[in-house]
C-alpha cells in the first residue's frame, strides 16, 4: 500500500516536471525572433477616393435682422406759425407709412410724408419757385394728382393739387393771406432767396416731410404728446428685410456690393438667401468696433422669424461654379519638373497622374488630370500608415 502511494507521488512530481519545463519552452525566443517582434509594422499608403463635387472658397460671419435704412424724421419750423406748437398725434410703432400719409399732427395740421431727395426747409407758396417746388410737383403728380407742369413754379395749378392732398386726409389746407405772407417773408428771406411769395393756399415747411423712397416703416417714437416737436420725431425704417453684419478689416475687400449670401439658422429654422447692399467705407462706423467693417444684406423672401435674429452669414467668394474632380489637398505634390501631380493606386500599384491643380478650399483641391487617368471613385495616396487604409 504504501510503495503504491509513493509510486503516485512521483509519477505526479514527473508530470509538473514535464509541464514546467514545457511552458518554459514556450517562453523562450531567440534574437531573430525578438528583433522581429519588436520591429516596427511594414508602411503602406492611405488611400481616399477623388470625389467630384462644387468647391468654393468663402466667408462665414453673423449678423442681425431688422427692417433696413433707419432714418430720423424731423420737421423744421414754419415762418407761417409764429406761436408755439405741440405734438397733438403720434403714429403706433411698426405703422407703415405710405406716401401721401400723414405721419403727425402738430397743433392739430397735419405733417405729410412725400418721397423726394431734398429735405423741407422753407414754407412754399404761390410765386415762388425752385427745385424743391419742382419736387413737390413731382410728388404731387406721383400720388395721382395734378400739380399741372413740373416745372418748379408754384402756380395756381400746384395749389390745386395741394389742395387735394389734403382733402384726400380730411384736412384744409393751410391759407396766407398777404399780411401772413410778407411776415414770413422777412422771417426767411435768407432762404426764399429773392421768390415773391403771393397770398393762397400754402405748404408751411413743418406739414411736409420728403423722405428718399417709401413706404416707411415706423421703428421708435421719440416725440411726447404735449411737448414741442424738437429733433428727431420718430425713427423710420423701409418697409424691407436687411440683416446688419461686421467683417474683421483684412476680409471686408473681399466682400462686394451684388455678391450673393446665404442666410440661416438652423435652430429658429431660418433659410434664406441675399445680396450684399452695402459696405461701409471706413472700419469702426456704423456701430462696428476699429477693427471692424459694417455692411449690409438685402433679403430675398424674408421669414418673419428674421427680425430680430442673430443669423450665420456665409459669403461664397471664388467657386468652381459647376462640379469638378477634387482630392485632399494633402494628396498633391510638386515633380521635380516643378508639376503637380497625384499618386493613384489601383490595385496595389502605385502610378503618377499628372494634373492641374484649380481652386481650394475646404482641404480640397480641384484637379485635372493633364497626363494619366483620373476619375472619381480612384484611390489616391495622401499619406503612409501602419497598414493599407481606405478612408472614406
Amino acid at each position: 500500500m504504501k510503495r503504491r502511494k509513493l509510486a503516485f507521488v512521483v509519477l505526479g512530481a514527473v508530470v509538473l516536471s514535464s509541464l514546467a519545463t514545457w511552458f518554459a519552452s514556450t517562453q523562450i525566443r531567440s534574437p531573430a525572433e525578438i528583433a522581429a517582434r519588436a520591429a516596427p509594422p511594414s508602411a503602406s499608403p492611405i488611400l481616399v477616393p477623388v470625389e467630384q463635387r462644387v468647391l468654393a472658397t468663402k466667408i462665414v460671419s453673423r449678423g442681425t435682422g431688422s427692417y433696413g435704412s433707419p432714418q430720423d424724421l424731423s420737421i423744421p419750423r414754419s415762418a407761417l406759425k409764429p406761436g408755439a406748437q405741440v405734438v397733438t398725434s403720434l403714429p403706433t410703432t411698426g405703422a407703415v407709412i405710405t406716401a401721401g400719409t400723414v405721419l403727425l399732427t402738430v397743433s392739430g395740421r397735419p405733417t405729410f410724408v412725400l418721397d423726394g431727395a431734398q429735405p423741407s426747409y422753407r414754407d412754399l407758396g404761390p410765386g415762388m419757385s425752385g427745385a424743391d417746388v419742382r419736387q413737390l410737383e413731382a410728388a404731387l403728380r406721383r400720388l395721382g394728382l395734378n400739380p399741372g407742369a413740373v416745372d418748379g413754379r408754384y402756380d395756381q395749378a400746384t395749389a390745386g393739387a395741394v389742395t387735394a392732398l389734403y382733402h384726400r386726409r380730411g384736412f384744409e389746407p393751410a391759407i396766407a393771406s398777404s399780411e401772413q405772407v410778407q411776415a414770413a417773408q422777412s422771417k426767411q428771406s435768407t432762404v426764399i432767396n429773392g421768390a415773391i411769395a403771393q397770398a393762397g393756399v400754402q405748404v408751411p415747411a413743418d406739414e411736409v416731410i420728403f423722405v428718399a423712397s417709401t413706404p416707411l416703416r415706423v421703428n421708435k417714437i421719440d416725440a411726447k404728446l404735449g411737448a414741442e416737436p424738437r429733433g428727431a420725431l420718430v425713427s423710420a425704417t423701409n418697409s424691407d428685410v436687411s440683416v446688419s453684419g461686421a467683417l474683421p478689416v483684412e476680409q471686408a475687400n473681399l466682400v462686394k456690393p451684388g455678391a450673393d449670401v446665404l442666410i440661416d439658422e438652423p435652430a429658429l429654422g431660418i433659410k434664406a438667401t441675399g445680396t450684399i447692399s452695402r459696405v461701409a467705407a471706413n472700419p469702426g462706423t456704423d456701430g462696428a468696433d476699429g477693427f471692424h467693417v459694417a455692411f449690409e444684406v438685402s433679403v430675398s423672401r424674408p421669414p418673419a422669424a428674421l427680425v430680430g435674429a442673430s443669423v450665420r452669414l456665409t459669403i461664397p467668394i471664388k467657386s468652381t461654379k459647376k462640379s469638378t474632380l477634387t482630392v485632399p489637398v494633402a494628396a498633391l505634390s510638386l515633380g521635380s519638373d516643378g508639376a503637380s501631380r497625384v499618386q493613384r493606386s489601383v490595385a496595389g500599384n502605385i502610378t503618377l497622374v499628372r494634373v492641374q491643380a484649380g481652386l481650394s478650399a475646404e482641404g480640397f483641391v480641384a484637379v485635372t488630370p493633364i497626363q494619366g487617368d483620373l476619375k472619381a471613385g480612384d484611390l489616391v495616396v495622401v499619406g503612409i500608415g501602419s497598414s493599407n487604409t481606405v478612408v472614406k
